[in-house]
């Protein structure tokens, strides 16, 4: 009988086990590498253990105190399996399902299969002959699961060394990712293997695990500030989608801070005060629903609604052509066909665009419908103006024809019938409509003024009605003419939104002769399009003003330079200090920069920007190694991220989804700081901005990649907010 002792080690004794394991995992494979194919199965010596208790003196407890006896010694039995043979076919499936990843699971198999065969009877050949198949199985899954230990194992190794950086460079979740992919790496290894990456992990545990602790605390207070967070959303105005969004962000970014010190607690405070933050939501979302179903009930209505008017419509606009009814009253109802239709859609497109939003399941074939009917209306409306269009220039001809008649009474009787004819016309093109009018009028003008041959307005009576067609037709090209040329300069001036502010200033001159030129364009021939084109010039106008009172002062011009001159020399700083290759090369790039000559340049006028360029100079100052610069890089990229962030909320951009939680953080953190204030001006916010912008060229080391990234992001909101 073989006894045995626990084996002492300078790992944990938490791993001992796992060690006693791994050592008959390599007995297991040194047994069956060295049994001959044919022979008996050697014993495997991993039987389970018992205390022999009987074999054991009987002490007092006073005695094994003064005693320096040892302990019981724990003995290791074989065991004595009644039906090898059966035991052999449970085993059977066992095997067959391992895979080479299995360290514990082959271990403990494969010694349960040498004490098998060696209990077998010497009669049971079939028996012998399927243990020496799984005993053949076993050796190959023993030689694959010891390569799979040294792949582990050199995975475990690269973790370490990754460990090891990021304890250097202070980095918490790396450190937590590679400490983690270690302990998954040390899972399948036993033996000799496993103790050697245990060793080198127990030199950085410390470092670990206070690293960690922090990790923990921040944690903490980062659950501390979004509860605070959630107090005031619950507190809020913000009501409905806006509300819910901001609970999921909230919810999001407590997800990504992980484990925390009191985390349960803080966990429960924050749970119960997003749920009483959502109860609003509830209501909000319940009608939301509600209002989906009667929009969709009451768009299916409408849509019924447009196909009896249309059947209803295109029949007697059919059934009148048929029986070719030339009454007045089918005429005047034909001429105001085209005026009903108009109505129709007109209030039709009000009522679907009311009953919105639909359930968007649905929406696609109720569309379709609707859509499709409007087409149908529309179509049959423009052949009833094309009608009304042939009737309103058979009246022109007919009023132009008077005109030139020599039977002055007659002239003017006809002429009043044509007017009262054409009042029960029907209208045509709006944009035609106005120019049939005026020749109309133009007309009868001639035919009521005096016998001298001229119009109420002192012009030449119309000829004819091809004359009258050709001045109709450059009207319209008057008209088109002026609208193009009105486009084209508002889009000139849109276009100078879009200069950066030097370029901006520079351009007032052209601002100016451009607005002249909008003016002088502008016609009363346009109607309400050039109301239109009058609202659009305001709006330009008033953005052209916000941007000229945001534009910097020489004041801020000054600020400006000098910020400029400071950042570039920390710029040329940084890079040399980045590119040093060694220790050497990094202390000769920080001997090389003049701290007196920076003491001597001109600082900014805001001792806010001075502060910050300071502190960048001084930590820079503090690294001794180029590997030091990362941590400094990332707590200026974070402050970075939260100015261009917070650009983003007030230009109404949308952020990058790695700063979604902080955009949320910081909206909550505004609406707290904007509660009984005045809201800012646009121009105020433009100004702030500039200033924002100077912040962000001010912070550092950053990459040049980092920092051009930021840039861009920042300018984006820039611009969106000079452009107003």
């Amino acid at each position: 009988m073989t006894t045995s002792s626990n084996p002492t080690s300078d790992i944990p004794a938490t791993d001992a086990t796992a060690e006693t394991k791994a050592d008959d995992a390599l007995e297991i494979t040194e047994a069956i590498d060295a049994a001959a194919p044919d022979a008996e199965p050697p014993t495997l010596d991993v039987s389970t253990e018992k205390v022999v208790a009987e074999s054991a003196p009987t002490v007092t407890q006073a005695e094994s105190l003064e005693s320096s006896a040892p302990e019981p010694v724990r003995e290791k039995t074989q065991p004595v399996y009644a039906d090898p043979s059966a035991e052999l076919s449970i085993l059977e499936p066992l095997i067959q399902a391992l895979t080479p990843k299995q360290t514990t699971e082959i271990n403990s198999l494969g010694n349960r299969l040498g004490e098998i065969r060696k209990q077998l009877p010497a009669e049971a050949s079939p028996e012998k002959e399927k243990g020496q198949a799984l005993h053949t199985a076993m050796v190959e899954l023993l030689a694959q699961n010891k390569a799979h230990q040294e792949d582990m194992s050199a995975k475990a190794n690269a973790s370490i060394e990754e460990l090891k950086l990021a304890l250097d460079g202070g980095h918490s979740d790396a450190s937590l990712s590679a400490w983690d992919k270690i302990q998954t790496a040390l899972m399948p290894l036993s033996g000799k293997l496993r103790n050697a990456v245990q060793k080198q992990l127990n030199e950085h545990r410390a470092r670990y695990q206070e690293l960690k602790d922090w990790k923990l605390f921040a944690s903490a207070e980062k659950k501390k500030e979004l509860i605070a967070a959630m107090q005031l959303l619950l507190e809020s105005d913000i009501q409905g989608a806006e509300r819910a969004k901001a609970i999921s962000a909230a919810h999001q970014e407590w997800k990504t801070l992980g484990r925390s010190q009191q985390n349960e607690s803080l966990w429960k405070k924050f749970k119960k005060l997003s749920d009483d933050a959502y109860a609003p939501c509830k209501d909000h979302f319940k009608q939301r629903k509600q209002s989906l179903v009667e929009n969709f009930d009451n768009r299916v209505a409408l849509c019924a609604q447009l196909e009896a008017d249309f059947e209803r419509l295109s029949s007697a606009d059919t059934a009148a052509a048929e029986n070719g009814d030339s009454s007045e009253n089918t005429k005047a109802n034909e001429q105001r066909l085209a005026a009903e239709i108009g109505t129709i859609i007109s209030a039709a497109e009000q009522r679907w665009k009311d009953t919105a939003p639909v359930e968007q399941a649905k929406i696609k074939e109720l569309q379709k419908r609707y859509y499709g009917l409007l087409n149908n209306l529309r179509k049959l409306r423009r052949e009833a103006s094309q009608e009304n269009a042939n009737r309103k220039l058979e009246a022109i001809a007919q009023a132009e024809a008077l005109a030139a008649s020599d039977d002055r009474a007659e002239a003017m009787r006809a002429a009043k019938e044509l007017q009262r004819q054409w009042k029960e016309i029907g209208p045509s093109n709006h944009k035609d409509d106005q120019n049939y009018w005026r020749a109309f009028r133009a007309a009868c003008d001639s035919i009521f003024t005096r016998e001298t041959g001229e119009s109420a307005e002192g012009r030449p009576r119309r000829e004819n009605t091809a004359s009258r067609n050709s001045k109709t037709a450059n009207a319209n090209i008057d008209i088109a003419k002026v609208s193009a040329e009105l486009d084209a300069l508002l889009s000139s001036l849109e276009s100078l939104l879009a200069l950066d502010d030097e370029e901006f200033r520079q351009a007032r001159e052209q601002y100016q002769d451009q607005s002249q030129q909008f003016s002088a364009a502008l016609s009363p021939k346009l109607g309400n399009r050039g109301k239109i084109y009058t609202e659009r010039f305001t709006t330009l106008k008033r953005r052209f003003d916000t941007r000229y009172k945001a534009l910097p002062d020489k004041r801020q011009q000054q600020r400006i330079a000098t910020v400029s001159a400071l950042t570039d020399k920390l710029d040329a700083f940084e890079a040399s200090l980045l590119s040093a290759k060694d220790a050497d090369e990094f202390a000769t790039a920080k001997a090389a920069f003049d701290s007196e000559d920076w003491k001597t340049l001109t600082k900014p006028d805001d001792d806010s920007f001075a502060a910050i360029l300071d502190a960048r100079l001084a930590s820079l100052l503090k690294a001794t190694k180029a590997a030091d610069l990362d941590k400094l890089s990332n707590e200026a990229a974070i402050s970075a991220a939260r100015l261009c962030t917070e650009l983003e909320i007030s230009a109404n951009v949308d952020t990058p989804s790695a700063d979604q939680a902080l955009r949320m953080q910081l909206q909550l953190e505004q609406l707290k700081a904007v509660f009984g204030q005045a809201k800012r001006s646009a121009a105020d916010v433009i100004k702030h901005s500039r200033d924002e912008q100077l912040r962000l060229q001010c912070l550092g080391p950053l990459s040049p990649e980092k920092r051009k990234e930021l840039r861009e992001r920042f300018d984006v909101a820039a611009a969106k907010l000079n452009r107003g």
